[in-house]
């Protein structure tokens, strides 16, 4: 490990902005209730900044659903930083400071986060909050995103990539252990790659979407972000071998919404979809799907909502995602099909992401996270799922 010295963390100050007030003539009160599933809705932001978490894929929480990491920008400054919730005792904190950082993600044991900024890459105490730079990843692969993923033995970390080439975008990946860096996979039209490893034990597995069909004017700016087959999703192990186009959308009767994630710790993949009978039809987004590589086809797992973000349990028995439609978050089962309203987030869903619900189940996969601007500013929420709650959607 390069020879950096421990930067001390941020802040040693917890704050309180719950909307639950430690007082006993008021604590949690029954209109922050759904009215609708009687879920108590806790909100931990209070404070007039822009507060989101974006993609319900990226490992935020750690392992045992206490803490969750977040984003909080001041828009008039043009600043933004990372911050933690503690769901126990409903404080927050800030955790990171450095301009450009990537958001914090949490190895599947919890042991610590990593993070970039920049090409640089860090590793945080999970207790402490004190930032190590371990890697600098070299100037040859690129123009590098943050580490959104880390691999399921916890030993690498995989990032998406752009070079100057057209066609040469993709995904790389840095050994946390030794700061090896490699481009993993390039595929034409991959501006866009949600990367995401594999959350099965022992999965070398890593999934990337590509936007195909990505047009440019003659000055080289994106004229067209997808063509009208719609984005594709892929495979391959983090060597880049067997790449594997999944069997589903990717055609201009059927599109993969752009939202995706494993199926729990299973080697398939959860998605939401977009659908039409004839090419002249209006389009209806309504579907959640699963496939694997090999497979001939999908299955469909949740119909009827406008269906948008997808998060799943780690055991990969339930699915949780917003509708786009009514900015209302459900659960369902990967089994039956069935699922049922969770809450009413009375979230905007306008062009900025963090008025976007962005549903996540947290580690323990016993409590939910979202986002909404609902009061009129973005804030975090999460509630409790309640014991037997999701089960009885598997009767």
């Amino acid at each position: 490990m390069t020879d950096h010295a421990t930067k001390p963390a941020v802040s040693q100050q917890w704050h309180r902005e719950a909307n639950v007030v430690f007082d006993e003539e008021v604590a949690a009160m029954d209109r922050w209730r759904d009215p609708d599933t009687g879920m108590l809705v806790i909100r931990m932001t209070t404070l007039p900044y822009v507060n989101t978490h974006i993609y319900p894929e990226t490992p935020i929480s750690s392992p045992d659903g206490r803490y969750f990491v977040w984003q909080r920008a001041n828009p008039l400054l043009g600043e933004s930083h990372f911050w933690i919730a503690d769901t126990q005792t409903l404080r927050i904190r800030q955790i990171t400071d450095e301009v450009g950082a990537g958001s914090p993600v949490y190895p599947p044991d919890g042991s610590c986060l990593y993070y970039s900024v920049g090409r640089d890459v860090y590793r945080m105490d999970a207790t402490t909050f004190t930032r190590r730079k371990l890697w600098t990843i070299p100037e040859a692969i690129g123009s590098v995103g943050a580490i959104r993923t880390i691999s399921a033995d916890g030993k690498r970390g995989v990032f998406a990539h752009r070079r100057a080439g057209e066609g040469e975008n993709g995904a790389s990946m840095i050994d946390l252990e030794t700061g090896d860096a490699k481009r993993i996979v390039e595929l034409p039209d991959c501006l866009n790659a949600h990367v995401q490893c594999c959350r099965k034990p022992g999965s070398d597995l890593i999934s990337i979407q590509v936007n195909d069909g990505i047009e440019r004017d003659a000055a080289g700016n994106i004229t067209r972000l997808i063509g009208d087959d719609g984005a594709s999703l892929w495979l391959c192990r983090d060597d880049g071998s067997d790449l594997t186009k999944l069997n589903v959308g990717s055609s201009p009767l059927e599109h993969v919404q752009g939202h995706q994630c494993w199926l729990g710790q299973t080697e398939r993949k959860i998605t939401t979809m977009h659908r039409r009978e004839k090419v002249s039809d209006p389009w209806m987004q309504d579907r959640i799907a699963v496939s694997g590589a090999g497979d001939e086809t999908y299955d469909i797992v949740g119909e009827g909502e406008g269906f948008t973000h997808i998060h799943t349990t780690l055991d990969g028995r339930f699915w949780v995602a917003d509708c786009n439609r009514t900015s209302r978050v459900f659960v369902g089962s990967v089994k039956t099909g069935r699922y049922r309203l969770f809450v009413n987030t009375g979230a905007t869903f306008g062009a900025h992401q963090s008025t976007h619900p962005h549903p996540f189940f947290l580690g323990d996969d016993r409590q939910i996270g979202w986002n909404s601007d609902v009061t009129g500013i973005p804030h975090i929420y999460f509630a409790a799922i309640p014991d037997g709650w999701m089960e009885e959607l598997e009767a």
